[in-house]
Parts: C-alpha cells; structure tokens; sequence
C-alpha cells in the first residue's frame, strides 16, 4: 500500500485500499482494541495538530478536537479572526508560518470551494479538508461509510438514497465519489433544482439514478441519507421550505404508511450529517425514533477521524501497523 498523502482534500485523494485500512484501524479504535494509553502517535514527538475553521461547525470542529486529545496530540485552536489572514496574508503563508513554528498538521473548514486545490503538488503544511464551501468533506463521508458497515454489514450491491439539497452538499458530492468504490449505488433525490443536471465525468454514471421522487427514492433504497436545504445558499420564500416536509421530506408517518401498504418491508435506517432541520427535510417524530442513526455517525466521528489524523502523521502503509 503506497503512504497516505500529506493532504486529504477529497476522497479521490486515497486509493480503495488506504480507505479500507481507515475502516480497519477506526473500528479497532472503537472496540477498543488498541489500549488507553497506546493511542499515542509517537513515544518520542508529541505531534501538535490545529484547526482552523473559517466556517461555523459543532460536529466537525468538536469531534476532531476530541480525536486529537485521545491520541495524545497537542492541539491549538487557530482564530482566523484575530490572525494575520484579516490583515491580507494568504492561507498559504499562514500555514507555513504554522509548520515553522512546529505544527504537523492543520484541519481546515473553508466557505470557498476547491480552495485546497493550490496546495495538491506541495502542500505548506499536512492538511485534512474539514469542509470546503459546496465542494467536499472527506472525513463526514469515511465515516458515514463506517456507520453503514456498522449497521447493515457489507455495501455490496446496496442502494443509498441521498435526498435533499444535492447539489449544495460537500457531503453528498464526498459520497458520490466513495460509496461506487465498495459496490454501492447511489439515488439522488429532491426539488429539481437542487439535483444534478448532469454528473461528474470522472463518476461511474452506471452507479447513480437521479429522481425527484421521493416514495421512488425511499422504494428503491437501503438506506436513506437525508440532507439539509442549505438556506444560507438559496433565496427561496418561507413557503418554500414550509411545504418541503410533505413534498420531498421524510416523515415517520410516511414511512409506516408505506409498510403498511405493503411497500417496504421496514422502516429503513435514516441518516443525517446535521444539522437536521426539523420540519424540513424530516419531522420531530423520525428524529426521535430508533430508526434515526444521527447519534451513531456522531459516535464513529471520533474514530473515523482518529484513524486519519494517525494515518497521515505517520505515513501507515499497512493493516499490521494500525
């Protein structure tokens, strides 16, 4: 297996097999089959890892920060607001003063897409995407791909409904790219103006099918994977996003209406990146339902992003090793 690359800005970054070591070394984490106190990276460096999040987060920022803290790093907290980046300075010189100063590794959240893509041939600094704009989040997708095998086994031969605002989700675009790699088919579903019009080249287009169906979605899925209207990035009037629930949302009540039709055998596994919108894109009665597998995405986030912040600060390159 060839090393991990010094920056993870999309899951094209990683071969099939660097990922599946990720799920390898995540869930021995997890297990905890690598005792307390043996997380650390290295007996003779502490490594000292920074975030910098120009765009707001919860999940991303605080799951990182705890992943940092369990292998025994130093972390820094990098305020872009009081920085230099304010007075003019560019990312990249802002970086490299962070690795003079001793910094291994920096995880950024941006608001502008593919802005990693000047760093691809020689990065300042090593580099994991936490988000940028609508582009790709690379970590949220390992990690779904985790909850998914942690629930239902193998992803072979399986269909993934993504529903909602597709086109404005990193996440969606991240999984596009992972899921097709283990087998799995991918549905894409909601408004029409929120799909695709056309996909990728660089994607398998045998392994996708746009709907803005919803039943039809839910009908021909495994799994269903829910995504937010990003209202910050439409204009939409309220009334929009007031009739979304029963156009292109996922209700409890719709799901048990279409079993006991006869039209799904069970109420399938709901998934959400968060933050959910209630009333949106799903109602207060899924999310409270056990069917509702937000909190155990959350969960495997700590070890999903242990297992990339180890992987490329010591340059793994075998399962024997994780």
């Amino acid at each position: 297996m060839n090393g991990f690359p010094p920056i993870l800005a999309e899951i094209n970054n990683l071969s099939k097999d660097q990922i599946t070591w990720l799920l390898y070394s995540a869930k021995r984490f997890k297990l905890g089959v690598v005792p307390v106190g043996k997380y650390q990276i290295s007996d003779t460096h502490q490594p000292i890892i920074a975030t910098s999040f120009l765009e707001n987060s919860t999940r991303t920022k605080h799951s990182f920060v705890i992943a940092i803290q369990k292998l025994g790093a130093m972390y820094v907290d990098f305020n872009a607001e009081t920085s230099s980046l304010k007075k003019g300075e560019s990312l990249e010189e802002t970086l490299l003063t962070l690795s003079h100063q001793g910094v291994d590794l920096c995880i950024i959240r941006t608001s502008v897409s593919h802005q990693f893509d000047e760093f691809k041939t020689n990065p300042p600094i090593r580099i994991i995407n936490g988000g940028d704009g609508i582009n790709q989040h690379p970590s949220q997708a390992l990690l779904d791909l985790m909850t998914f095998i942690d629930d239902g086994g193998e992803v072979k031969g399986r269909t993934v409904a993504i529903i909602g605002d597709c086109i404005h989700s990193r996440v969606a675009h991240s999984l596009m790219e992972l899921l097709p790699q283990f087998g799995c088919k991918i549905l894409l579903a909601g408004p029409e103006e929120c799909l695709p019009k056309q996909l990728d080249s660089r994607l398998d287009t045998s392994m996708f099918h746009v709907t803005t169906d919803t039943e039809e979605a839910i009908l021909k899925s495994d799994f269903l994977y829910l995504l937010r209207i990003q209202k910050e990035r439409h204009s939409g009037p309220a009334a929009y996003y007031e009739s979304y629930l029963h156009k292109h949302g996922v209700s409890l009540s719709r799901l048990e209406g279409l079993m006991a039709n006869g039209k799904i055998s069970k109420v399938p596994r709901i998934y959400h990146p968060g933050p959910a919108n209630v009333g949106v894109e799903l109602d207060m009665a899924l999310l409270k339902s056990r069917h509702y597998r937000a909190h155990a995405q959350v969960t495997n986030s700590v070890y999903m992003r242990m297992s990339i912040i180890k992987a490329m600060l010591t340059n793994l390159g075998d399962v024997s090793s994780a």
